[in-house]
């Protein structure tokens, strides 16, 4: 079972990262067309882990000027998908890159190259490139929200939804014909307090005294 969820894993990573990108564009999509005429787009696959973007940018630029490159992260882990995008200056570099590079053996994994026309290229495809990308600390800060101190409304709302959750296991168990009794979250619950409070008589007194 192990290896098949690894499977299963293997197999979606290789969705992330296609041989070639299909250059279908409906007619509501914005492109690259008119603002960078003459220049060249390479779509990059199956890049290694190892390679970044400063290392794309010395070994791509051995073909000629990079305006950009846009090397695909993860939002999460700021970890590569595995896929990037470089614009050329020149179209025909761009080509000569594409047809040059592709199937190359780089670390071990094949490269997939191919070649990209501009009125065939997304707007927001290089949104973010040539900016360093931040990764955000996101187990610092669920760490931060979990152990935040919470108000009294805060807590006595996080016990009215463990008491339902245990409410509705009741049912479940009830709707299955199960006879299984349990304590649940209310055994460990805080109760309220059966204190009676009595006000302060002095400020009572002086409260009517000044009415």
């Amino acid at each position: 079972y192990n290896e098949y969820k690894s499977y299963l894993r293997m197999g979606k990573r290789k969705l992330k990262t296609p041989d070639v990108l299909s250059l279908d564009t409906s007619e509501n999509d914005q492109t690259l067309d008119k603002d960078y005429k003459g220049m060249g787009v390479v779509y990059v696959g199956h890049i290694p882990k190892s390679f970044q973007e400063n290392e794309m940018k010395q070994f791509f630029g051995q073909f000629g000027d990079i305006l950009k490159l846009r090397l695909s992260r993860s939002k999460k882990t700021a970890e590569s998908k595995g896929y990037a995008f470089i614009l050329f200056e020149d179209e025909d570099v761009a080509k000569i890159a594409a047809d040059t590079m592709n199937n190359y053996i780089l670390c071990g994994r094949v490269l997939k190259c191919q070649f990209i026309p501009m009125n065939k290229v997304h707007k927001d495809t290089f949104k973010g490139a040539n900016r360093t990308f931040k990764k955000i600390d996101w187990q610092g800060k669920h760490k931060k929200v979990h152990n935040k101190v919470k108000t009294v409304e805060e807590h006595q709302k996080t016990v009215k939804r463990l008491l339902n959750k245990d409410e509705k296991r009741r049912r479940r168990f009830a709707a299955l014909g199960i006879d299984y009794q349990f304590p649940g979250y209310s055994l460990t619950a805080p109760k309220k307090s059966s204190k009676i409070v009595f006000e302060d008589i002095a400020s009572t007194e002086e409260e009517t005294s000044m009415q």
